[in-house]
This record gives structure tokens, C-alpha cells and sequence, in this order.
């Protein structure tokens, strides 16, 4: 083998690579920097952006509890504000009959009800009752109780009317006798009307009565209004007993106006209904009622026009749950339930139910604008980015451009160090020097063992191998007296000429060039790379070599030059080849008997006068594609055997003007 072996260490390193390289596609420097920033910089900047979108998500929905509750404390502070003032007038108007018993079966009772009245504008009505069935009202006026009564005149803005106890036989009718005022306490007009009811059936003073404490009716429809109200019952004691009750009717409007002036977030839902269902107070007071057989009732909660408080609802009872987050309609919302405090007595309870949009819904449409934001900072990013990495890419691709000819020993024209990183354009120095240091190299060392070197990656080593081989050798006649005749710059032109058409011929048909020795060109066929039919293509190779010198030398006498008439000889047999010399300083040759056969045989031309000579043992391979002239036996110096000699002529059946006898190049 040429060079010296490869350790096996050597050899598991370059198979584990080899095996290991296809596993990875390569891919463009530019695409590469684009890809790493793509990777490194937009996963972290959507994960920066995720991170705060969930980060201040949970802090929101936690502040959504906090709004939702506090919406519920403003819901029960909006019931106390509607109940406890209404309570205390109550308890005084009760006060007044007990430290005065009868004092409101008398007409001037009716100052004390006004003023009851007129302490709270959600009293629609106060009224005292007793248990022998005395009862004592004042409420206000308003165009509902005037629709539903022709009688009551425009101008009338306050009512008082009484109804005596029932008599002892129970069958007179009872009346009601009516006073209307403009101005309390100028009676502007009065009648009477009877009275069926029974005040004593009423909820709230059978509760106030039988639990000797306040007590609050379910929400009914006021029959002279068509409005919901709620009774709240106060009864009467005097020596430990209830002999009556005082009553309060309560409008929801109030209670209606706060809850929709003070919602837990903008589309937000307070309501306020009692254990069995039925609507207290609501946003919007007509959602309240609705019509039944062609009669107003009160709605129940499973009834409202609202679809999310009905899936609350629904939820609730499902779940067992009065905190929770559920979905409606495709749109998630929060609810919370709670009794309102009291409910012992009142049993009410408040809802709030309110979309997460309206908490979470900025943060969101922050959230898409900051990724829409990001998607254009990534796409400006990306444009600048490809630009820059084409700016790096560039230089460094034109390297790598450049070293793969020069890997192949195409010298190109060097790049200039045109980039402004530092690096890069150290690294085009780099290559320049690499180009012509290789540039020279290749001018000293055979082209294979060049291209060998730099294939294998392994520093070349002295080492030598057998093989059959075809040399040739060349020089020019005379060319010690020519040297006399010429200048040094003449000289230097035509031999500079003269090697340049003979190494073209020569290379041109995968020849080797081993050296020059003087004017001589040496030069074989079969190493470092194995050549098909190395002694024809030597053969073809001296011809064409021959025929341009010829035309040169036509050419330079043209000129008035001198000519450099050209001689070559060639032999082929087995010697040895490959890198002679030290680890130092090698040369990679043909060594052999063989050689100086080729060398005397190329001397042979002078003492026959011919231009190419070829052995006999290059005869008998191409014999039947040449054509020669038989010289004889002769002998060489340094061999005792005589070899037989031929004069090539040319190539038989060509048509190649280098390649025809000499007939065929001047027909």
C-alpha cells in the first residue's frame, strides 16, 4: 500500500463519523441562524407573554371574587338600608298605641301614620289592625292607585281610611271609610267603600302576631298598583299580649334601582329572592312580574328573561354549591349565592352572577394584542434577522464555496476580506492563503496526491508500493547550445512554453508529473490513481505532445526565435512508487530499473533521429492501435540484455491531426 497504515484508534474515529454525519441534514448557514432564533427567542417570548396572560389571569378571577362579594355585601347592606329604617317606624307607631291604648281609633292618629310614612320612601303604605278587627291606614297617592280608582281626584297625593271593628252578629258589612288629601292634613275629598278583606288572615300579622316579632310576607301584587310589595308585620303588646300589629308596605323599586346601580362588574346580575324562589328585587323592576290567566304575579327566579341566571340556578342545585364557575350559551360566568342575613325571619337570599369577560375579557384582548404585537415584532425580527444572517451568511458561504474548489483543486480567484466581522474576515485571509499556499503545493506535487491528501485527511508519510506502471521521458535537442544562444529572458519564456504544452499533452491524458530535471519532463501512468490503459494513453499523450511542440516551434520561427525541437521516450513495467524521502521532506516518485529503461529509451532518439521512441514491452500492449516503425535490438546502458525499439508514428484509424502519421497531418 501507498503511505503508511492507518491505526485502528484512526479507523474507529473515521467509521463512527462516517456513521454518524448522515444523521444529520445540513442545511444552510442563513437558514440555521434564522431557525436558532426562531427556536431560542419566539418560544421564550410567547412563553414570557403565557406566563403573565395566566400569571395576572389568576390574580384577576381572584379580584372577581372579591367584587363578587363585595357586590353581595352591597346587596344585604341594600336590604338593611330598605328594611331597618321601615323596622324602627314600626316599632315606634307600636310604642304609640301600647303606652296609649286606642290612640289610632281616633282620626288625629293619622298624623303619627304620615310621619311614619313619609321617614322611608319605600313605604307605600302603614297601617295599624287590631285584633277585633279595627284597622287605620295612610298611603301614598301615585298615578297607579288614581287608574285604579276613577274616583281618586288628580290632585290628590295622600290616602287615610278606617274600618270599625266587626260587630257582634258579624253580618253588617263593613265599610271603609276613604279621606284623600292634596296637602296632609287638608281633606280634599272623601267616601266610603266596603271591605271584605279579613287583615287578621295576613302573613305577616298572623307572624308578627303568633311569633311576637317582626315578620315579612312573601312578595305579593298590590292590587291598587299592579307594583310587587312586601309587608313587614311589627306587632302590638301591651301586658305581655299582641292585640294588634303594625304593618308596612314596602315597594321594591328602591331595592331595584340600588341593585342596578351597583353591579359586581359592567353586564353583571344582582337578584334578590327568597328560599321558595320567588323574585325580591331584580335590575330591572318589570322582570319582577309577569302575567298569569291574565293576573299579575310575582315571577319566580326559574322565570326571568335572564338565561344566566336560570343556568345558575340549575347549576347550583346540581353542584350543592354557592360559589362556582360554570358555562351558558357558550360563555363563561361566576356565581355566588348567599342568605342575606335575618333570613331566619325574612328568608331571603342574594344572587350575583357575572361573566369572566368582564374581569378576565381586557386581559385577554390585552393578551391577542400583545401576540398580535409579537407576531409582528417576530416578522420585523424575522425580515432583520434574515437580513443580518445573510450579512454573515454570505461571506461565510462564499468561504465555504471557496474551499470546496480548492478541496477539488479548482484555484479560483481568492475572496477579498470584504466582511466586517472580524472573524470572518480573518477567515477569508485565511483562505486566501490556504488557495495559494495549495495553488503552489499542487504546482510541486502530483495533482492525485494532492487531491489524496486532502481527501484522506491524513499527514502524508514516507512509503512506497509496487506497480506496473508507464513512464515517459522527455527533453529538448540541443538545448545546452540553445541556452548559449538566448537570453536569460528568452530562455526562460520558451522553456516556461515548453513545459506548459508538454505537461497540457501529458496531464490531458491522466499522466502524473513526476519533475523536471533541467529540460527534461518526467511523467508515468498508474499512480497515485489507477489509469485504464495507461501505455495507450502514454502513447496518445507523447503524440500530441510532439505534434504542438511542432507547432510551436513553427510559431517561434515565425517569430525568429530558435525552435526547442522535442524528444520522447516511454517504457512500462513494474517498479515502485509512492513518498520518498523523510518525515520531513518527501517526494512522491517512480523508482525502478523500469525508469531508466524510459530514460534511455528516450535517449535512443538522437542516435536514430526520430522524435518518439517506445520500448518493446509498450509494443506488445498497443501494437494493434499504433503505428510504428521498427528500430531494431539495441541495448541501453545498464542493461546487458538488448531490447527491441520503435519509433512512433501515430495512431491507426485517426482522424486527429496530432494523433495521424505525418501523411495524414500535412494532406
Amino acid at each position: 500500500m501507498r503511505g503508511s497504515i492507518r491505526s485502528e484508534p484512526a479507523l474507529a474515529s473515521d467509521m463512527l463519523f462516517r456513521k454518524v454525519t448522515p444523521l444529520f441534514k445540513e442545511t444552510r448557514l442563513q437558514v440555521s441562524i434564522a431557525a436558532l432564533f426562531a427556536v431560542l427567542v419566539l418560544p421564550a417570548l410567547g412563553g414570557i407573554i403565557a406566563f403573565s396572560y395566566y400569571a395576572n389571569e389568576r390574580t384577576l378571577r381572584e379580584m372577581s371574587q372579591g367584587f363578587m362579594d363585595r357586590a353581595r355585601d352591597d346587596a344585604v347592606a341594600s336590604v338593611a338600608v330598605l328594611l331597618d329604617p321601615v323596622i324602627s317606624a314600626l316599632r315606634i307607631v307600636a310604642a304609640v298605641e301600647a303606652n296609649e291604648p286606642g290612640y289610632f281609633r281616633r282620626d288625629s292618629s293619622g298624623d303619627v301614620l304620615y310621619r311614619a310614612l313619609e321617614s322611608a320612601p319605600q313605604i307605600d303604605a302603614i297601617y295599624t289592625s287590631f285584633d277585633d278587627g279595627y284597622h287605620r291606614v295612610v298611603t301614598r297617592i301615585d298615578d297607579d292607585r288614581r287608574r285604579s280608582d276613577p274616583r281618586i281626584k288628580p290632585n290628590a297625593n295622600w290616602h287615610m281610611s278606617w274600618i270599625a271593628p266587626y260587630d257582634s252578629s258579624g253580618v253588617r258589612p263593613r265599610v271603609r271609610h276613604r279621606m284623600f288629601y292634596a296637602t296632609w292634613p287638608y281633606v280634599i275629598d272623601q267616601y266610603d267603600v266596603t271591605f271584605a278583606t279579613d287583615v287578621r288572615e295576613m302573613p305577616q300579622y298572623r307572624g308578627a302576631h303568633d311569633r311576637h316579632a317582626v315578620a315579612v310576607s312573601e312578595p305579593t301584587i298590590n292590587p291598587d298598583t299592579g307594583a310587587p310589595i312586601i309587608a313587614v308585620g311589627y306587632p302590638i303588646e301591651r301586658d305581655g299580649l299582641v292585640v294588634g300589629v303594625v304593618t308596612a308596605n314596602i315597594t321594591m323599586g328602591v331595592l331595584s334601582e340600588f341593585l342596578g346601580s351597583h353591579r359586581a362588574s359592567p353586564n353583571a346580575i344582582t337578584v334578590i329572592a327568597n328560599r321558595l324562589g320567588t323574585m325580591i328585587a331584580h335590575p330591572v323592576p318589570a322582570q319582577v312580574v309577569r302575567r298569569q290567566d291574565g293576573k299579575l304575579v310575582v315571577a319566580k327566579i326559574t322565570e326571568l328573561q335572564d338565561a344566566q341566571i336560570v343556568a345558575a340556578v340549575a347549576e347550583r342545585t346540581a353542584r350543592g354549591e354557592d360559589r362556582f364557575t360554570f358555562t351558558a350559551a357558550g360563555q363563561e360566568y361566576v356565581a355566588l349565592f348567599s342568605a342575606l342575613p335575618g333570613s331566619a325571619t325574612w328568608d331571603w337570599e342574594v344572587g350575583v352572577v357575572a361573566p369572566t369577560d368582564d374581569f378576565v375579557g381586557s386581559l385577554r384582548r390585552t393578551s391577542q394584542a400583545l401576540i398580535l404585537v409579537m407576531l409582528a415584532v417576530a416578522l420585523v425580527e424575522s425580515v432583520l434577522i434574515h437580513y443580518m444572517a445573510r450579512v454573515i451568511s454570505r461571506p461565510i458561504e462564499a468561504v465555504s464555496a471557496q474551499i470546496e474548489e480548492v478541496q477539488s483543486l479548482r484555484f479560483g480567484t481568492a475572496l477579498p476580506a470584504t466582511s466586517r466581522i472580524r472573524e470572518i474576515g480573518q477567515l477569508q485571509r485565511a483562505l486566501t492563503l490556504l488557495n495559494n499556499a495549495l495553488r503552489s503545493f499542487s504546482v510541486f506535487v502530483p495533482v492525485d496526491i494532492v487531491h489524496d491528501l486532502i481527501d484522506s485527511g491524513r499527514p502524508l508519510t514516507p512509503g512506497v508500493e509496487h506497480r506496473f506502471l508507464t513512464m515517459l521521458f522527455s527533453d529538448v535537442e540541443g538545448f545546452t547550445t540553445l541556452s548559449e544562444e538566448l537570453s536569460p529572458q528568452q530562455l526562460s519564456e520558451q522553456t516556461s512554453g515548453y513545459f506548459e504544452t508538454v505537461t497540457a499533452a501529458l496531464v490531458g491524458e491522466k499522466a502524473t508529473i513526476d519533475k523536471f530535471i533541467g529540460d527534461a519532463v518526467m511523467a508515468f501512468w498508474g499512480a497515485p490513481k489507477e489509469v485504464d490503459d495507461h501505455p495507450f494513453r502514454a502513447c496518445v499523450a507523447a503524440l500530441r505532445a510532439s505534434q504542438r511542440m511542432n507547432r510551436l516551434n513553427e510559431r517561434w520561427m515565425a517569430e525568429g526565435r530558435k525552435p526547442m525541437r522535442t524528444r520522447f521516450g516511454l517504457h512500462c513495467s513494474d517498479v515502485v512508487v509512492g513518498n520518498v524521502g523523510s518525515p520531513d521532506r518527501l517526494s512522491y516518485t517512480v523508482m525502478g530499473d523500469g525508469v531508466n529503461v524510459a530514460s534511455r529509451i528516450e535517449g535512443l532518439n538522437k542516435q536514430f533521429g526520430t522524435s518518439i521512441c517506445i520500448s518493446e514491452s509498450v509494443y506488445e500492449i498497443v501494437s494493434s492501435r499504433v503505428i510504428v516503425r521498427p528500430l531494431g535490438l539495441t541495448s541501453v546502458k545498464g542493461r546487458k540484455q538488448e531490447i527491441m525499439v520503435y519509433e512512433l508514428l501515430g495512431i491507426q484509424g485517426s482522424a486527429d491531426p496530432d494523433l495521424c502519421e505525418n501523411p495524414c497531418e500535412t494532406s
